[in-house]
C-alpha cells in the first residue's frame, strides 16, 4: 500500500495467520488518523478488546496504523475478527488489499 500527499486510501491491509491478525490502514492527513484513532478507540470501548497498535509515521501527515491481534489472548477466538471487522466498518472501508 503506498500513500502520497495526493492520494487517499480507503483500502486497508489485512493479514491472518493461525495465531494471528492485522490490519494496516493508511492515512495522508491528519484528520483522517484522527479519524483512523477514534475508530480503534470506539471498537476497543464496544468490545473491550485492546489490541497492539503501531503508528508509523512517514512525515508530518503521512503514515500508517495497524491493529495487531498476536498470542494467547487470541487463540481459538474470534475477537480479532470481529475488532477488525467493526474497525473497517467505521472507517467505511470495504476493499482490502
Amino acid at each position: 500500500m503506498s500513500i502520497t500527499k495526493d492520494t487517499i486510501s480507503k483500502k486497508a491491509c489485512v493479514r491472518m495467520e493461525e495465531c494471528y491478525m492485522r490490519a494496516t490502514v493508511g492515512y495522508n492527513d491528519l484528520t483522517y488518523r484522527d479519524k483512523i484513532n477514534q475508530a480503534i478507540n470506539s471498537v476497543e470501548k464496544e468490545l473491550d478488546i485492546h489490541p497492539e497498535v503501531i503508528n508509523r509515521k512517514d512525515s508530518k501527515s503521512i503514515g500508517y496504523l495497524t491493529v495487531e491481534f498476536s498470542g494467547d489472548d487470541y487463540i481459538c477466538t474470534r475477537n480479532s475478527g470481529e475488532f477488525i471487522q467493526k474497525f473497517l466498518d467505521k472507517l467505511d472501508i470495504s476493499e482490502c488489499v
